[in-house]
């Protein structure tokens, strides 16, 4: 009889002996763990200290930024050891170029920019790869309340399981009660001998702290809710980047098909010439308007409606480019209308030019300008695309790039100072309550193109000049309007 030896265990009974393991002792990783735990909750403490220091009853200003950029850095000393120099270097790029239009100016556009850009970062700070950084960003805005509640419940269970083992009240009166009687006794002796140290324990019995107004108590739990995610951000990383599986299906026919597409160009093409050879004509061409029609009044009438009929033709070449494909008459037709599409956006900024020319400039029409700007540009963008039959991807990559940039630009340009400067100095129908309803940024061109001082042009309601009574309120553009009216007053005065 041949006996065999087997050496070792083979592999099916490894993987059906976990029955064999005995009960594991808590291990050094769930300890270490708990530690990063505590480090991150005394972390948040710290930040929402620092907040309430920077932020609470201070005028929006330097201390947004500073309290942004330090969250950051919180974020970033945690996650430190998961990143390469390079996302480092990225995410404090990000976070210095995200809170810029705040040291510059606290307004609606550059907090939004700032909420935007440090979405950018978290989901950076998750250790996602630059191309799942947009849709962990866009993510992050249900994903971090969701992570921000469940941690939130796990700290409370766990606050709740301290102090839940048998407690053996016979073995604590043995050793706490000689101690505690003792120690009260001789305090009590050495206060009734000592006035000083009485008189300090009824301060200390009269003393009542101080408690927070319930707005305050609503600003460190915001404060907390915001800071929290970029203290866990590896934590959501699977949930930011996490991607729907691509399925084969059928196409099936819908209402956007190469015969709608067909038609809708041809109509549209008809229908666009129409009101290109008006804007030739009139516009352009000098040739006069009905009675009852003025110049302004039809190029007030055109800016606005011409500019969203831009963007929804935008928004159809987009759909209705796949159907173009084999399809050359189609595919020159949609040319066609672009190119007719971008003479409507130069007529339109035409038209709003003779408009501003009589009628001088407001904030919605900079804002037009902008935009019409941006829908000529992106418009463009999408001629090319198709011209050169590029993908979609590339045509949404750089519209976004021009958008955001043109955005992030016009947050450090002083929009009142322009529109001060403009109708001041431009033979435009005046109007006294757009110009003194501007904002402080308007106060070195009021004072340097008016003839009487701001406050008696504008008697009741002028730009009022704010004054930082501590360093965390100041701004950069507030800096800049205040030495140029120091500038102003010193050359006034002198001889």
């Amino acid at each position: 009889m041949t006996t065999r030896i087997f050496r070792g265990v083979p592999l099916s009974m490894q993987q059906d002996g976990w029955w064999l393991d005995g009960p594991k002792e808590p291990s050094e990783d769930r300890q270490r763990s708990r530690r990063r735990d505590g480090i991150k909750a005394g972390l948040l403490v710290a930040l929402i200290a620092c907040g309430d220091m920077l932020v609470w009853s201070v005028v929006p200003a330097l201390s947004f930024a500073l309290l942004a950029l330090l969250i950051v850095l919180a974020g970033l000393a945690l996650a430190w050891p998961r990143l390469s120099t390079r996302a480092r270097f990225g995410i404090g790029a990000g976070a210095v170029l995200a809170v810029l239009p705040l040291i510059e100016l606290v307004q609606p556009l550059s907090v939004l920019i700032a909420l935007l850009g440090l979405s950018g970062v978290c989901a950076a700070l998750a250790g996602l790869a630059r191309g799942d950084l947009l849709r962990g960003a866009l993510r992050l805005w249900w994903v971090a309340p969701a992570q921000t509640v469940s941690d939130a419940a796990l700290g409370a269970q766990r606050l709740g399981h301290i102090g839940r083992g048998p407690i053996d009240i016979r073995a604590l009166l043995l050793t706490w009660a000689l101690p505690v009687a003792a120690t009260a006794l001789f305090a009590l002796l050495l206060i009734g001998a000592n006035p000083v140290l009485d008189q300090a324990l009824l301060h200390i019995m009269t003393w009542h702290p101080p408690v927070p107004n319930m707005w305050r108590l609503w600003f460190w739990v915001t404060l907390g809710i915001l800071i929290w995610p970029l203290l866990v951000a590896p934590a959501m990383r699977e949930r930011l980047r996490a991607r729907r599986a691509t399925r084969a299906t059928v196409r099936r026919q819908g209402i956007i098909n190469a015969g709608s597409v067909a038609r809708s160009l041809i109509a549209f093409n008809a229908l666009f010439a129409v009101q290109t050879v008006m804007d030739v004509l009139f516009l352009y061409g000098n040739v006069g308007l009905p009675e009852g029609i003025s110049p302004a009044t039809y190029a007030h009438r055109g800016a606005y409606p011409l500019l969203v009929t831009a963007l929804l033709a935008g928004l159809f070449a987009v759909l209705a480019r796949p159907h173009l494909a084999g399809r050359p008459v189609l595919r020159w037709l949609m040319l066609l209308w672009l190119a007719q599409t971008l003479a409507l956006v130069a007529a339109s900024l035409f038209r709003l030019d003779a408009y501003v020319d009589v009628y001088g400039l407001t904030r919605l029409r900079v804002a037009a300008y902008i935009w019409m700007g941006l829908v000529a540009a992106g418009l463009g963008i999408v001629l090319w695309q198709i011209w050169r039959d590029k993908p979609a991807a590339w045509m949404l990559l750089r519209s976004g790039v021009l958008g955001a940039g043109v955005l992030y630009v016009t947050a450090f340009i002083n929009i009142d100072g322009l529109i001060a400067t403009h109708n001041l100095t431009h033979p435009v129908v005046e109007d006294r309550r757009t110009i003194c309803a501007l904002s402080e940024g308007a106060l070195p061109a009021l004072h340097r193109h008016l003839d009487i001082p701001p406050h008696r042009y504008c008697a009741s309601s002028s730009p009022h000049l704010s004054h930082p009574t501590d360093w965390r309120e100041w701004g950069f553009r507030n800096w800049r309007v205040r030495r140029s009216l120091v500038a102003m007053t010193t050359d006034a005065h002198a001889p």
